[in-house]
């Protein structure tokens, strides 16, 4: 799902949100580079990532129900 259009949307509605609910520090949505998403590395800040990561779970979560 890396890379797809399904994945940067899913991303945009995330970045559209977060802000909202996630503590974030000084890097913010800053993304990590490409070559680390494969290892669940999307963003720098620490809270967002793992924010993104249950965003994710979710998305599956919703897509098999």
């Amino acid at each position: 799902m890396l890379h797809t259009k399904d994945f940067y949307q899913i991303m945009n509605v995330f970045e559209k949100n977060a802000k909202q609910l996630v503590s974030m520090g000084a890097q913010g949505l800053t993304k990590e580079a490409k070559c680390n998403w494969g290892r669940q590395q999307y963003y720098c800040d620490g809270n967002v990532n793992n924010a993104f990561k249950m965003f994710l779970n979710g998305v599956s979560l919703g897509k098999i129900l």
